[in-house]
This record gives C-alpha cells, sequence and structure tokens, in this order.
C-alpha cells in the first residue's frame, strides 16, 4: 500500500479543501439516496443495522453496502483529487453518517431487540459486535478501492511526498500511535456522551461524542508519537467499537443500576447497559472513520507549522 506520509508544505490549500468538500457532497448524496433505499430496515423507525434490522438474512444487503461503497469511494476519490491521499475515505464516512441519521437512534434497537433480562441484552451485544465488523468491511472496502483509484488517476501521486518528510515508522512507534488514539478516544467518549447513564440518548450528542473522541484520540497519537501513516490510526474505529460492545456485554447484568438510585431504570429494555454502547455500529465505524482523519490531518499540519517556525 502506498504511504501516506506527510507531504512538504504547504499541505493544503484552499482549492484542495474545496475538493474534499464537493467529494463529500457526492458521498452524501450516493449514501444518504441510493444507500438507505439498500440498507432502509423493515420499520424505518428503527436504527441502522445489519444483525439487528429485523430481517430473515442481511447477506445480500451487505454485499450491496460493500460494492456501493467501493463505487462511492472511488467517485470521492477522483473528486477529492491527489493532495489528500485519505480524502476520498473521508468523504465516505461523512456520507455514510449522513446515511445512519435518517434512521433511528441505539434506543430504537433497544427497545426493538432487547427486553430487561441479562441473556436477551447479551445477545444485543454480541449482535452489535458483529456488525461492527461488518460495517468496519465496508469501509476497508472502500479504503482500498480509493488506494487503488489514486494510483491509477494519478501514478506519480507518491512523488507529492517530500523524501526529507519521510520518516522511519517501527512497529513499535505504530502500536503506541494506535493505543494512543484508541486509549484517548474511549476516554473522551465515555465522558461526554450522556449526562447521566440513564439519560434518553441523544442522536446529536452522540455523534459529536464519537467525532470528537476519535479526533482527539488520533490527533494525539499523531502529536505525541509522529506516526505519519494513517494506517496505524485507523485500526482504532474498530478496536473502540468493539471495545464498547464488550464493556456492554459484560455490563448487561445491569449491576451498576441495581446498587445505585438508577434501579428502576434496570428493568428497561430501553436503558443502555453501558454509555459507551449508546452509539450505533455504523455511527462508530462512519464517523469515527472522519473523526481519525480529521485529527491525523490536524496534527500532522500542527507538526508542519512547528517545523516551520523553527527554521
Amino acid at each position: 500500500m502506498e504511504s501516506t506520509a506527510t507531504i512538504a508544505p504547504p499541505h493544503v490549500g484552499l482549492i484542495d479543501r474545496t475538493r474534499v468538500a464537493l467529494a463529500c457532497g457526492v458521498a452524501i448524496l450516493m449514501m444518504y439516496g441510493v444507500g438507505w433505499n439498500v440498507v432502509q430496515p423493515p420499520d424505518s423507525l428503527l436504527g441502522l443495522t445489519f444483525t439487528a434490522s429485523g430481517r430473515a438474512s442481511y447477506l445480500h444487503v451487505w454485499l450491496i453496502m460493500l460494492v456501493l461503497g467501493a463505487v462511492t469511494a472511488a467517485i470521492a476519490t477522483a473528486v477529492a483529487g491527489k493532495r489528500l491521499p485519505e480524502g476520498g475515505l473521508f468523504a465516505v464516512g461523512v456520507g455514510m453518517a449522513t446515511m445512519a441519521l435518517r434512521g433511528g437512534s441505539m434506543q430504537s434497537i433497544l427497545a426493538y431487540s432487547a427486553s430487561p433480562d441479562t441473556g436477551s441484552r447479551r445477545e444485543l451485544m454480541w449482535q452489535m459486535g458483529q456488525d461492527c465488523l461488518l460495517w468496519a468491511a465496508v469501509m476497508a472496502v472502500a479504503w482500498a478501492v480509493s488506494t487503488l483509484a489514486r494510483r491509477w488517476l494519478w501514478p506519480d501521486s507518491g512523488s507529492l511526498v517530500c523524501p526529507a518528510h519521510r520518516k522511519p515508522v517501527t512497529p513499535q512507534l505504530g502500536a503506541g500511535a494506535l493505543a494512543s488514539t484508541l486509549v484517548v478516544a474511549l476516554i473522551v467518549i465515555w465522558l461526554t456522551i450522556a449526562r447521566t447513564p440513564v439519560a434518553e440518548i441523544a442522536r446529536g450528542q452522540v455523534v459529536a461524542s464519537v467525532a470528537a473522541g476519535l479526533f482527539l484520540g488520533a490527533m494525539a497519537g499523531r502529536t505525541v508519537t509522529g506516526v505519519d501513516n494513517a494506517s496505524w490510526y485507523l485500526p482504532a474505529v474498530v478496536l473502540v467499537g468493539l471495545t464498547a460492545y464488550l464493556v456492554g456485554y459484560l455490563e448487561a447484568d445491569m449491576s451498576w443500576a441495581s446498587a445505585s438510585s438508577y434501579r428502576p431504570y434496570a428493568g428497561l429494555a430501553t436503558t443502555p447497559p453501558h454509555d459507551l454502547v449508546r452509539p450505533l455500529p455504523v455511527e462508530y465505524m462512519a464517523v469515527g472513520v472522519a473523526g481519525v482523519l480529521g485529527g491525523f490531518w490536524c496534527g500532522d499540519r500542527a507538526e508542519q507549522t512547528a517545523e516551520e517556525a523553527a527554521r
């Protein structure tokens, strides 16, 4: 896979930003219109999922989304231009996030699929973990197609990278960047996603929390480790989602509520077993990818600014 190392200043100009914005617009049109018609649950009030949508089989829907994600990534990459190697993937994340907002939140999934007993909640958390991997596969295919499209459209795009700005990335440094992104993201999301553990799920707050968590996580990792390859940061999105639903699985007995003033809420199916499970898997994947790339770019730009000031 081609390097996504930072390029020599100036990094991104107004025209480049405009092209990325146009690519996001194209992705929104594709996902909000075509994507929603493909993956829309039988009950439009339900949240957007593969595994808890009420369908007898979701395999064909997932396969169509793989193709749609690939097509959207190719078009968005062409529109975004060659300055930002991850511009097409960023646009797909934005488009998929707007598609998810057409459906309901995790609250509707809890009401439809779960009951107050521990076994039912754990089964739902298991399904959400599977759903997380399915949406991650859609994003991974989009990333691969975006990379191939960029190589085909601009065979010389690698020459944009200044050799003097390449930094050797060891596995230890890469793992540090990934771990920094993961830890910061989980902490920020957990602290900002809800007013109380039993509060109603607020969609805007959920999206903002996931975006901020992964943005700050990637920016922190980029600043601390200096790793200038986005490949080390993007897996954190999947790990954050899987960690969230694992915690939800372990907390499905609602013991935290039974031993506090929240005891009456423990018997409600709509009470999330943990704050981290408030986002849907598609929200973690789509918003998370956009947030990580935004944080990576900002950290990259901050480093370039510091280097310019030191000259």
